[in-house]
C-alpha cells in the first residue's frame, strides 16, 4: 500500500485536506446551513485529522519494521505480559501481533473469565498452555472445556483435587503435565488415593512427554500412567509412610523415560518389594533420587532396585539434619547393595573416581564421583543439613561429622567392585584432621583405600591434611602405634595442591620427599610431582628432582573456587 494514499477515500493526503477546505467553504456559505451538516463535517473531519496521523506515524521508524521481523519480535519476549505491551505500541504492530496465535496460546485461568476469552479468540487453533490455580474463577474451567482438545500443556498450582479429575474427563491430548501440590481431599471432605481409582487420569494422553508431580502422598502415583513418558520429576513432601512400590510401579510402567529426577521426603517403606524386583529403564540417560530422611540407606535400597544400562548421568544422594547425625551412622551403601549397584548402573570400567566434601557453608556436603571411559558418571552425595536444634541434641561437634562421611566415603570407594581399574583418584577435603584416636582411623581407611588400587595415572590430593596420607613417613608419636604402613600404589604422576598445614608443620614437606625416594626404591618412581601451597621450603624442587623426571613446584595463595 501507498502510504501517502488515505485508504478510506482513495485520495493523497493533499488532495483531502483540499477537499476538507471547500466542504468548509459551502457549508459556510450555504442557504441551508443545518446542525445536521456541521455535525456530519464535524465527523469528516475528525476521521480526515486521524487519517493525517496514521499517515504520519507511517513514516516514524517503529512503524517501518519489516513485517516478517515485527513478527519475530514475540520470540524474544519472556512474557505474556509483554506480548500485550507489544501489541500496544502501534496500530500497525497490533494488527501484526494479533494475527500471530501461537503467541496467545498460555492461559492462567487466575486472571478471570474476560482475560481468558479474549485470549481463547486471539489463540484460534493454536495447542494451549493452560496453567489452573486453587483460586481460579469458576466460570474459566466453563469456558476452556470447548477447546480441550487444544491442550498440549497443563498445569495445576495447589488446586483441589476434583479440579485435576474434572480436567481429566475432558480427556485433552497432553504433551505436559505439571501437578504442583494439590490438596489431599475432596470437595467433600474425603481423602485422595486411599482406595485405587476405578480409572486411570489422564488415560487420552498417550503421548505425554513431561510429566513433573509434587505431591504430599506418594500413594497417588497409582492414578496416572503414561507408557511414552520420557521425563518424569517427583518431588514428595513429608506425609506418612508410603511403599517405594508406588513409585517402582509407576516406573515399570514408563519404559521409555529418559530423564528422571525424583526427590523424596518421607518416610518410604521397603517391607512389600520384592527383593529380586529389578525395573530396567532401558532409555534413560539421566537418573536421580535423593532421599530426605532416617534411615541413611534407604536411597540405596531403592537404588538397587532400578536398573539404568545406558544412562550416562546416575546420581543418588541422601540427606539428613545435623541432630540424626551419629558415628554409627552407615552414610553409603553396604557392600553387599553397593555391589548391586554398580553392576546394574555402570557397564564399563571405572576410570576416575573424585571426593569431594564441602564443610564451609552451614551444611555438610559430600559429593562420591564415578566416571567410566565411556564419560557414563555415578554419584553418591550425603548431605547434612544445619538446624537450629538444641546442642545438646545435636549428637557430634561438625568437624567429626565431615571427618566421618570422609572415612566413611573412603571405605565405600575401596568396597568398589571394579576399584583395582581406576586410573585416576581425586580427594577434595579442606579440613585439619582430628586428633589422635580419629586421626589414627582415617589413616587406617587410607592405608586399606591405598592397598586395594593398581596403578595409577594421577593421584591428586586437595585441599587435605596431609598427615592421614603421610603418616609413615613422619616422626610423629600419634602414629607410632600404626599397625602397618601405608603403602603407595604406582602413581604416575602425584599432585599435592593447597594442603592444611600451619606454619610449624612443614615436617610434610620433607615427608613428601622420603615418599618420593620410597617409591623411587620400590622401583615405582613418580613420573611428575606437583606441588602448590603458600610456602615451600629452599631447594625442595631440587631434591624431588633426584627421584622423579618432572617436578613442578610452586608457591601459590589458596583462594576459593
Amino acid at each position: 500500500m501507498d502510504t501517502h494514499t488515505y485508504p478510506g477515500r482513495g485520495l493523497s493526503v493533499s488532495q483531502l485536506i483540499f477537499a476538507f477546505n471547500e466542504e468548509l467553504k459551502r457549508v459556510a456559505y450555504s442557504p441551508l446551513f443545518t446542525l445536521e451538516a456541521v455535525s456530519q463535517l464535524d465527523r469528516d473531519g475528525s476521521t480526515a485529522l486521524a487519517s493525517i496521523r496514521e499517515w504520519r506515524n507511517s513514516f516514524v521508524r517503529v512503524n517501518c519494521i519489516p513485517i516478517d521481523i515485527l513478527s519475530l519480535i514475540p520470540t524474544h519476549l519472556t512474557s505474556q505480559k509483554d506480548h500485550f505491551h507489544a501489541a500496544s505500541v502501534c496500530r500497525h504492530w497490533r494488527g501484526v501481533l494479533l494475527n500471530q496465535s501461537a503467541i496467545w496460546s498460555q492461559m492462567f485461568l487466575k486472571k478471570g473469565e474476560e482475560c481468558v476469552s479474549t485470549l481463547l479468540e486471539r489463540a484460534k487453533g493454536s495447542a494451549l498452555d493452560v496453567v489452573a490455580h486453587r483460586d481460579d474463577p469458576v466460570g474459566t474451567i466453563t469456558l476452556i472445556s470447548p477447546r480441550a482438545q487444544q491442550i498440549r500443556h497443563l498445569e495445576f498450582r495447589y488446586n483441589r483435587w476434583q479440579d485435576i479429575v474434572t480436567f481429566s474427563a475432558f480427556n485433552p491430548p497432553l504433551r505436559t503435565l505439571k501437578i504442583i501440590h494439590p490438596d489431599n481431599k475432596y470437595s467433600d471432605g474425603q481423602p485422595v488415593g486411599v482406595a485405587p481409582p476405578s480409572y486411570t487420569l489422564f488415560s487420552g494422553s498417550i503421548n505425554l512427554e513431561q510429566f513433573v508431580f509434587h505431591t504430599w502422598m506418594l500413594s497417588l502415583l497409582n492414578q496416572f500412567s503414561f507408557p511414552n513418558l520420557t521425563t518424569f520429576e517427583l518431588f514428595s513432601v513429608p506425609g506418612g509412610g508410603y511403599s517405594a512400590l508406588y513409585l517402582l510401579d509407576f516406573l515399570k510402567a514408563s519404559p521409555t523415560l529418559q530423564l528422571v529426577k525424583v526427590k523424596i521426603s518421607a518416610d518410604i517403606l521397603m517391607q512389600d518389594v520384592p527383593q529380586e524386583m529389578v525395573v530396567v529403564l532401558p532409555n534413560a540417560e539421566t537418573f536421580s533420587l535423593c532421599v530426605l530422611d532416617l534411615p541413611t540407606t534407604r536411597v540405596y535400597d531403592i537404588g538397587a532396585q532400578i536398573s539404568c544400562p545406558c544412562a550416562k548421568q546416575m546420581v543418588l544422594t541422601c540427606e539428613i539434619v545435623d541432630r540424626d547425625m551419629s558415628l554409627f551412622l552407615e552414610m553409603f551403601p553396604t557392600p553387599v547393595l553397593w555391589d548391586k549397584i554398580v553392576h546394574q548402573h555402570m557397564t564399563n570400567l571405572i576410570e576416575e573416581v573424585t571426593l569431594e566434601i564441602d564443610d564451609s557453608d552451614d551444611n555438610i556436603g559430600s559429593l562420591l564421583t564415578f566416571r567410566t571411559s565411556d564419560a557414563t558418571t555415578f554419584r553418591l552425595g550425603f548431605d547434612v543439613a544445619e538446624t537450629d536444634a538444641d546442642r545438646d541434641v545435636i549428637k557430634i561437634p561438625r568437624a567429626e561429622k565431615s571427618w566421618e562421611i570422609f572415612s566413611q566415603a573412603l571405605t565405600t570407594i575401596r568396597d568398589h567392585p571394579l576399584i583395582s581399574h581406576i586410573k585416576r583418584l581425586r580427594i577434595k577435603y579442606r579440613a585439619a584432621a582430628p586428633h589422635t584416636f580419629g586421626m589414627l582411623a582415617v589413616v587406617d581407611k587410607v592405608r586399606d583405600l591405598f592397598h586395594s588400587l593398581g596403578p595409577l595415572d594421577e593421584l591428586t590430593i586437595c585441599g587435605c591434611d596431609l598427615h592421614v596420607f603421610l603418616a609413615t613417613f613422619l616422626d610423629d608419636p600419634v602414629f607410632h602405634d600404626m599397625e602397618q604402613p601405608i603403602v603407595f600404589p604406582s602413581i604416575r604422576e602425584l599432585v599435592i595442591l593447597h594442603p592444611v598445614m600451619d606454619v610449624d608443620e612443614m615436617e610434610c614437606m620433607d615427608a613428601i620427599k622420603e615418599l618420593a625416594f620410597s617409591q623411587y626404591t620400590l622401583g615405582v618412581p613418580f613420573e611428575c610431582v606437583m606441588v602448590r601451597m603458600w610456602s615451600l621450603p629452599d631447594g625442595m624442587a631440587e631434591e624431588l628432582g633426584q627421584w622423579v623426571t618432572i617436578v613442578d613446584c610452586c608457591q601459590e595463595e589458596y583462594t576459593e573456587e
